[in-house]
């Protein structure tokens, strides 16, 4: 049964506290993971402030969500479905639903603002860097867009660890052929390419499927695209200090 829906844009800041134990325990255990990777980069020259944004930042704001539309469907339905067998009196009733679309400071925001310094500081005063990363870029959001899998009431899941191979295999294309920055190239490339091919490139299939809260980001530290950021600046971060 066909149905309509409008959109709206709409600010609002939205907090989630964590109420799962599993979750609780799961930052107790990053944590030190998270003070390691911000002391790994303070040493091999980070901004201080990128750093902290990149580890602590994220995980203290990992709750934060920021509205920015509203989703507002009208579902025509029929409540007497059963009836209808044996008495056809046509009853149809509107139903109205909400979805929130946000974005999750942590998860999120974060990321893409510190992806974007990243690029116009190391990557975009190089035409070829610059080319090169923005054809990886759309590669690698392709293959995670195919990868991907919409599950309502829980979200887009994709393979953990495809974004962190594919972000690792132009990293050290990039970075053996141009001598490319491989910190910001590998953190850049692998939180926009999450982004756009997990959640962008599914907004469609996310409006057809989901009701309620949605967050992009929206499971903070153990979101796709901050998990494949960082693991994609870890691992980038080891590869600068053995070469």
């Amino acid at each position: 049964m066909s149905y309509r829906y409008d959109i709206k844009p709409r600010i609002g800041v939205r907090f989630s506290l964590p109420m799962n134990i599993l979750l609780f325990i799961g930052f107790l255990v990053i944590s030190p993971l998270l003070l390691f990777t911000f002391l790994v980069l303070i040493s091999i020259g980070i901004n201080p402030l990128i750093a902290l944004a990149l580890t602590l930042g994220s995980l203290l704001t990992s709750y934060i969500n920021i509205t920015i539309l509203e989703v507002t469907y009208y579902v025509p339905f029929n409540p007497f479905m059963d009836f209808m067998k044996f008495f056809p009196i046509p009853i149809i009733i509107q139903r109205v639903d909400k979805l929130f679309l946000e974005l999750n400071i942590g998860g999120a925001v974060i990321p893409i603002i510190t992806s974007i310094y990243l690029i116009l500081t190391y990557l975009a005063n190089n035409a070829v860097v610059i080319t090169v990363f923005l054809v990886s870029l759309i590669i690698s959001s392709i293959v995670i867009w195919q990868s991907s899998r919409i599950i309502p009431g829980i979200g887009i899941t994709l393979p953990t660890a495809l974004p962190v191979l594919i972000t690792l295999l132009f990293t050290l294309i990039a970075t053996a052929l141009l001598h490319t920055n491989p910190l910001a190239f590998s953190y850049s490339l692998g939180s926009l390419s999450t982004l756009i091919g997990a959640d962008i490139m599914n907004t469609k299939k996310v409006l057809q499927s989901m009701r309620g809260y949605v967050a992009i980001g929206g499971a903070g530290v153990f979101d796709g695209i901050y998990i494949t950021g960082l693991t994609s600046l870890i691992l980038a971060s080891l590869y600068k200090v053995l070469i």
